[in-house]
This record gives C-alpha cells, structure tokens and sequence, in this order.
C-alpha cells in the first residue's frame, strides 16, 4: 500500500476509535480559548461553548472528504532539510515548487491548512459572517491543536518506527481522558498580535516537534513499570510528560492570538453588526492612502478631502485625535496601530499603519 494511501487509512481508522487530543481535549483547548481576549473581544466571549460543540468537525469531515486527512499533520523528518537545518519553506507554493504536491501532500498539511482557514476566518469577519466565522474559529482551533500533538508533527506517529504502536492513542487519548482536569486550568493571559501569520504557526510547529523523543521516552519508562497499559502504566506516562499542561494552555492560548488577530486585520468589527462600521465602500475612499508605511512617525494622507484621523493601539486605546492631509505621531512607541479615517464626519475606513523609527 502506499504512503499516501497507508497514512490516510490508519488516520480514518483511529479516527473512529478517538479524536485527536481525543474529544474532550480538543473541546478544552477550543472552550479556554476566550479567556484571553481582550476587552474589545468581550462580546466573543460567548462562543466559548460554541467553539467547543464545534471543536471536532474537522476530524469528523476525514470519514467523507479524502482532501481532510492530510491537513492535520506533517511529517517532518521526511524533509531532508528539516534534518538538515531545522526549517522548510513556509509558504505552499514554494514548498511545492522544490517537493512536488504528491509529497508534500503524502507527508501533510497542517501548517498551511492552519493558514488557509485564518485567512477564511479574516474574510467572514470583514463580511460580518459570524456563524461562518465561528466555524472558521473552531476548525482553526482544531488546527492548532493538532499543531501542538507532537505526534502530528512526526513520521512515528504512532511509534510504529521505535516499536511502541498505539502510543498515539495512549497518549492523546487516554492520557488526556484520564488527567483532563489537570490539563485545563487555564485563566487566560494577554495576547499579541501577529504579524507573520505563517512564521507563527511555523514556529509553534517546530517547538512541539521536540517533544517527540521525550514522549516517546516517556512511554518506554511508563511500559516498563506496567506493560499491560493500565492505571500504573497512565500514572507512570503522566509523571514524565507534565509538558502536556504547558501544550494545552499555549495551544487555547495561540488559538486566541490568531482569532484576534484576523479579527484586526479585518477591522475589528464589532460582534454581531449587521453593517461593516470600519469600511464604507464608496468611489471616493478607494483613493484614501496613508504614506509612507511603515513610517518613522510622519504619515500623509492622498485624498480629495481634508480628513480626521483617529489612532487606536492594539488594545484599542485612543491614542489621538489628527486633523488634515499629514500628522506627526512619531511620539509613539515603535509597533502596530489602526487608523480610523473620517471625512466630513463621516467613517470612511481602517487602515493599519506601523511606526518604524
């Protein structure tokens, strides 16, 4: 049977055994996802049950879409230059460019599935879609937290290579099942907003995958004080994977930083408006421009009109109130800020700028 073939096989079949994370901790990671948003998301805070009715429904298309599995790992020890020097291309179209789609498709798709349904979400927030929205969010938890399953990140994801089958399930599901209480104490804590959507999820993907070897090692210890897998067998695993905890509160948490972020990028409409209060789509707007940016601070505006112009931080603090075609903001710190662009009182657009001095 073929790779491709052999991985999609035993991925279906797990999958009616267990959902990754097993169900209950996908439903976790998507329910503790709101605790972090910030006070201009409160309104978002009630999809936290809806997040986690949802958290499952990628796993649950795998049974009737064949193009499902593979978006939920990647192996990559099979990307010589990932032995080599740590790193793949980031972006689809190079990775296929230098491997060919039937590769990298045998060997999964998780980091650019985990792009692809952030830039959906984007959309459905900036067409104010909040039930598309929502389950853009939720399958974009699903995402994430398979990016932090460091076996979804390996080649032996099922031990099959070191002669310890079916530590996939006894530790995403079992384990997590067993020790789901402790896995969930998770308040929440500030968010950032992401700039490199893919240089993230990359990221995250390359930390966890270092956790394979001491997962795997954990299992060796724990068969040897129980090898017919019962409580002493989960106890042992637990003792030497505590790393679990932290894995389970960075994905709710990077679950959090990517649904804000996409909610910024889109203009930060508020929940549930029926019309985009951040954009008017008008002839006349299409010829608003902020230059230069990145700025050191100095921004001007091209426009027929004279305009005002709002300055908001990523939190949402005002930072000033400008008048005119150009406006010095150059006392603000270095970073990321949106600017509400009105003329003749009238909210014409968003736009983010950044000051580089």
């Amino acid at each position: 049977m073929k790779r491709t073939s052999f991985r999609y096989f035993i991925l279906i079949s797990l999958s009616f055994i267990f959902i990754s994370w097993g169900s209950k901790g996908h439903y976790a990671i998507n329910n503790k996802c709101p605790e972090s948003f910030p006070t201009t998301m409160n309104a978002f805070k009630v999809w936290a049950d809806s997040l986690d009715l949802h958290a499952s429904d990628a796993d649950n298309r795998k049974s009737s879409d064949p193009n499902e599995s593979p978006k939920h790992y990647i192996d990559l020890e099979n990307y010589s230059e990932f032995i080599s020097k740590g790193r793949i291309a980031s972006t689809y179209d190079s990775i296929i460019t230098i491997h060919g789609s039937s590769f990298v498709v045998s060997n999964g798709t998780l980091p650019w599935a985990t792009r692809s349904i952030y830039d959906t979400l984007k959309v459905a927030f900036k067409q104010l879609n909040w039930h598309k929205a929502m389950l853009c969010a939720s399958d974009l938890g699903h995402y994430v937290a398979d990016g932090f399953m460091p076996l979804h990140l390996s080649a032996n994801y099922d031990g099959q290579k070191t002669n310890q089958k079916g530590i996939h399930s006894r530790y995403e599901s079992d384990l997590v099942y067993y020790y789901l209480s402790n896995l969930t104490n998770y308040s929440g804590f500030q968010l950032n907003y992401i700039s490199n959507v893919n240089k993230y999820i990359f990221n995250y993907i390359y930390t966890n995958q270092h956790y394979v070897d001491s997962l795997l090692n954990a299992d060796n210890y724990a068969v040897k004080i129980d090898a017919t897998y019962s409580t002493p067998y989960y106890s042992a695993l637990w003792s030497k994977t505590q790393f679990t905890t932290s894995l389970f509160k960075n994905a709710s948490h990077s679950l959090a930083e990517l649904i804000y972020s996409a909610w910024l990028d889109a203009g930060s409409p508020p929940f549930g408006s029926k019309t985009q209060p951040n954009e008017i789509i008008t002839p006349a707007n299409l010829n608003i421009l902020l230059f230069p940016n990145p700025s050191n601070g100095n921004f001007q505006i091209i426009g027929e009109n004279n305009f005002k112009i709002v300055i908001f931080d990523l939190m949402g603090k005002m930072e000033g109130i400008y008048f005119g075609k150009s406006y010095n903001i150059s006392h603000l710190a270095n970073g990321i800020y949106f600017a509400h662009i009105y003329s003749n009182n009238i909210f014409q657009k968003s736009e983010k700028i950044i000051i580089e001095k």
